[in-house]
């Protein structure tokens, strides 16, 4: 039994006739009728009723058609699934935050282009809660995001721990100042990174419990944007401190109640990873793997 035999079965069920199912499938009558006669002397029953030239299904082969349908329905299906992961399977989708996007996305982006030169990474910024709602709705492969690793339906990868800085231009008064709390900041105009940030969102709830109210003057996640922004005002802005090592011309104090924050790579759990996915998640996996094991020696 071939799947051409059942194709050819299927459709003389459709149309009735041998002539028009060969007419539908551009293939020859003999072929047509050499298979249904194959498959009944196989399966040991007659399959149609044969009036003049017209065939209808016997009370078996109308069963045998209802099954041979939903099978063929699913098969098609399933290679048209199939053909599309061929399409896609060269393309990663991944998340990246705007600020982990300027210091910790080139070193992985070198890594795997590296092993898969052809293979293309298609980056999205949006803030890290964000992307983790689109890692979940698998609109993203994986993503680069700031996360509390609290969330069992995402599988995490610890990358790094950075510190958040309240960052001002060197011209602002306070740019000597050794520190600074969150309290200092009341009615101080200050910058935030857009909706879908993970600090911002997490700046939100200490100002409410802290009942601060600083003056909120915009709301950003370009980077290049902000830094301008603070060279003409007065305005500070939260950064990581990784940041701040690629600009000297801003100033970052720490704040007396330190907020640390873990970086990781995230992918949703139980979801159909491509291959080549799959090879970006272990890469990075080997790479920070590796660089926390130099990094445990080197304190010791």
């Amino acid at each position: 039994m071939t799947l051409n035999q059942l194709r050819y079965f299927v459709e003389v069920c459709r149309q009735g006739s041998i002539t028009k199912a060969a007419e539908v499938l551009h293939v020859s009558q003999p072929s047509i009728s050499n298979a249904i006669l194959d498959l009944e002397e196989e399966l040991g029953v007659n399959l149609f009723h044969r009036i003049k030239m017209r065939l209808s299904p016997t009370q078996e082969g109308y069963y045998f058609f209802q099954g041979i349908s939903r099978i063929l329905s699913r098969l098609d299906l399933l290679v048209s699934d199939m053909q599309d992961m061929g399409k896609k399977n060269k393309m990663i989708r991944i998340g990246v935050p705007p600020m982990i996007g300027t210091f910790l996305f080139p070193d992985i982006f070198d890594l795997f282009h590296k092993e898969y030169p052809d293979v293309m990474l298609e980056m999205v910024e949006y803030g890290s809660l964000k992307t983790q709602e689109m890692v979940l709705s698998e609109e993203l492969d994986v993503a680069l995001a700031v996360t509390d690793e609290k969330e069992t339906r995402l599988n995490h990868i610890h990358l790094m721990r950075t510190s958040l800085l309240y960052c001002v231009d060197k011209s602002h008064p306070i740019a000597g100042a050794k520190s600074i709390a969150l309290e200092d900041l009341d009615n101080t105009p200050v910058i935030l990174m857009q909706e879908g940030s993970y600090q911002t969102e997490l700046l939100r709830q200490l100002f409410q419990r802290l009942n601060i109210h600083p003056k909120i003057i915009m709301y950003s996640n370009q980077l290049y944007t902000i830094k301008h922004m603070l060279a003409r005002s007065q305005a500070g802005a939260f950064m990581f401190e990784h940041v701040l090592k690629m600009h000297p011309d801003l100033v970052g104090i720490p704040l007396k109640e330190p907020i640390d924050l873990n970086i990781s790579l995230i992918w949703k759990k139980d979801r159909h990873l491509y291959s080549y996915t799959s090879q970006l998640i272990e890469i990075v996996k080997k790479h920070y793997s590796k660089k926390s094991n130099e990094s445990a020696h080197k304190s010791q």
